[in-house]
């Protein structure tokens, strides 16, 4: 996709390289005739052929940290005993800490890596050798084909640290009519349920709210159409601040009071109290969470992070099992990867890219 942060940084690359005589000539990408690696190939995303500027503005994340592979080849074509020696050292196994802490925690990409060796000057083919593939960015849809069948809508968080994000820097640049690059990536779970007498339950954080407006959309949609319909529909979301970032509050207290949404249970991790987060509302309403998916055949969706706020989830409805129907760790878990198999626990959850 193209990028904001990263098209800005390609006149820098460009010339940090010494690149720009040829910057925007058509090249062939190819093996070498002379490499020593009996299997190697192109990789299958990258075009045959293509022009330089096309390579790293579309197919290469140039802004990953740099592994140690490819550390190990820079010092190659590095002219500086200094800098020779601070490659080497970053990618030996002595020197294990320093890499952590001089470029693993501290996200430095390529351009970074190469302003602490000013004499290495690596050839194109070195990096289409190792960088990684510019990955798309997934967003989640925020609405239902029933009220927007032309238009499309998403939610997204602005990252900005430890570095600007790729995605989110270059849409929160744009004006509007602006176009994209985007793909569709089907999901064929991850859905409303098909029947209204269908009970369940939205957990999300932040962002995570996304796609559960899409399905309160359609729920609205279809029960203003005249729809009948019994089941409950819980929303538990969680944010930091009621005044910072408590998104689409008007909407969901709109949707509340219309009966779309049956109960609505918001925490804020920032502002102290008993209920600071998710999982915190799960447990105080433990019992009819349970019963609703023990006995009234819910579904509970779950939208965030996968290292955080999703593992917690997971944990918190295993133990409200324990605690409501008694029994061992072992069963609660047991409840809950049955749940998983038979498509009642789903997930839409990842890691923030930057």
């Amino acid at each position: 996709e193209v990028t904001g942060v990263q098209t800005c940084a390609l006149p820098i690359l460009r010339t940090r390289l010494g690149l720009e005589a040829v910057w925007e000539q058509e090249a062939t990408v190819a093996v070498s005739s002379d490499t020593r690696k009996k299997k190697a190939s192109v990789p299958a995303w990258l075009p045959q052929q293509a022009s330089l500027d096309t390579l790293f503005r579309y197919h290469l994340d140039f802004r990953a940290v740099p592994k140690k592979p490819l550390i190990r080849s820079l010092v190659e074509h590095t002219s500086s005993p200094e800098d020779s020696l601070l490659l080497s050292r970053l990618c030996s196994r002595e020197g294990g800490e320093e890499y952590l802490a001089t470029v693993r925690d501290k996200q430095l990409g390529l351009l970074c890596l190469l302003s602490l060796a000013p004499s290495c000057r690596p050839p194109a083919s070195l990096l289409l050798e190792h960088l990684p593939r510019l990955q798309p960015r997934p967003y989640s849809l925020s609405c239902s084909s029933l009220t927007s069948p032309r238009s499309l809508s998403f939610v997204f968080t602005l990252v900005t640290s430890p570095r600007p994000g790729l995605a989110t820097s270059h849409l929160t640049s744009l004006p509007p009519g602006s176009q994209l690059h985007f793909y569709q990536r089907t999901n064929s779970f991850f859905l409303p349920p098909d029947s209204l007498d269908q009970s369940y339950i939205m957990v999300g954080a932040g962002s995570g709210l996304g796609p559960f407006l899409g399905f309160l959309k359609e729920r609205r949609a279809r029960l203003e159409a005249g729809e009948v319909g019994r089941g409950e529909c819980w929303l538990l979301f969680g944010c930091r601040e009621a005044g910072l970032d408590y998104i689409y509050r008007e909407l969901l207290a709109e949707l509340l009071e219309a009966g779309v949404i049956t109960k609505l249970l918001v925490t804020f991790s920032q502002e102290g109290g008993e209920l600071r987060y998710v999982q915190d509302n799960m447990t105080r309403h433990g019992a009819d969470i349970v019963e609703l998916m023990a006995e009234g055949g819910g579904r509970l969706y779950v939208c965030g992070d996968a290292r955080g706020m999703a593992r917690d989830v997971q944990t918190t409805l295993e133990q409200l099992y324990v605690r409501e129907r008694g029994g061992s760790k072992e069963e609660g878990e047991r409840f809950v990867k049955e749940l998983r198999l038979e498509k009642k626990y789903l997930e839409e959850i990842g890691r923030a890219h930057v």
